[in-house]
């Protein structure tokens, strides 16, 4: 079977899925709570693959020490509902913009993307995509590729010589 757009549950999926990303922003604990089901997995926030809700929580908690985010108002958001596979379930996909802003003044921007599966009324299931490096090199940090040789110093390789083969 093909994903479908319309769904029974869609906008209501759209509304729990739009208040859990304002409960984000806001830092309404309880209500990010209330949207979640108790074991629900966060996927790719910062240098993590997953963390439960709590862990999630504590991770904004700490954020917000040093930067407060602010969602603009620009996104879009799209229900999508996915018969079968590995990504079965009724989706809500967002993209947005945010800002992250720091007590000294400065605020980084970066554009993201966030996918929240339900399972029943509740998000089981949140997949962050975003830009790391944006944010990492407006913190003033530096990635530098791999060093390349200069022309000249590169090691001839030697090549091994082989015996003749005897019967």
């Amino acid at each position: 079977s093909q994903p479908s757009l319309d769904f029974p549950e869609k906008e209501e999926a759209i509304k729990v899925a739009k208040a859990t990303v304002e409960a984000y922003e806001t830092g309404d604990w309880d209500l990010l709570r209330r949207n979640l089901a108790q074991d629900a997995m966060i996927h790719n926030l910062g240098s993590f693959d997953s963390l439960d809700v709590d862990k999630t929580i504590e991770y904004w908690k700490k954020g917000r020490e040093q930067a407060k985010p602010v969602l603009a108002d620009d996104g879009a958001w799209l229900g999508i509902s996915i018969p079968d596979g590995p990504r079965e379930g009724n989706w809500v996909l967002h993209w947005g913009t945010n800002a992250l802003s720091y007590p000294n003044g400065e605020t980084i921007r970066f554009p993201y993307h966030v996918a929240l599966r339900f399972d029943g009324e509740k998000v089981d299931r949140v997949h962050f995509y975003y830009d790391n490096n944006k944010i990492i090199r407006a913190m003033g940090y530096e990635i530098q590729p791999p060093l390349k040789e200069e022309e000249g110093e590169e090691e001839e390789e030697e090549e091994e010589e082989l015996e003749p083969f005897d019967e």
